[in-house]
């Protein structure tokens, strides 16, 4: 089985240029940009939406990332939720029949949806590897003919 495809800038680096042109030709135009929220979110949610659209990498949110964002936003603020509610308790409660001590409820509720949105973030971009992958299929390419240009200096 075949690893994990390269990015197609550095794909066409290593192609002659009327294979790199018929690649680049065939290239699928994404829809247009990701922006308003879904109407269902709460209004904390929406500003999370908000701030996350404007803090992602330029040009990488479209439109058919929408379900992805809505996920990362609910698992967010419910992370959030759980974690001001784990803060009034300690670590270890008692249990309401035996009262023998028991973990924090709240804490399996925030260590899963801390998985959740690392998850989504990872998908949407958010994190600092994903934006090095952004970043290495971002590679601005010179016209073919213009390498006669380039100093070996």
């Amino acid at each position: 089985m075949r690893g994990k495809k390269a990015p197609t800038a550095l794909r066409v680096l290593r192609m002659t240029s009327k294979k790199a042109e018929k690649l680049l030709a065939k290239q699928v135009p994404t829809p247009g940009p990701l922006t308003d929220p879904p109407d269902w979110l709460t209004a904390d949610q929406k500003a999370d939406w908000q701030y996350a659209i404007q803090n992602a990498p330029r040009e990488v949110l479209k439109r058919i990332d929408k379900a992805v964002l809505a996920g990362f936003i609910v698992a967010q603020d419910t992370h959030r939720r759980a974690a001001v509610a784990m803060a009034s308790l300690q670590l270890l409660v008692k249990s309401p029949k035996l009262e023998l001590p028991m973990q924090n409820p709240y804490l399996p509720i925030v260590n899963r949806q801390f998985v959740l949105m690392v998850r989504a973030a990872s998908e949407l971009g958010f994190t600092p590897c994903a934006r090095a992958r952004i970043d290495a299929g971002n590679v601005p390419m010179a016209p073919a003919g213009d390498w006669e240009d380039v100093s070996t200096g």
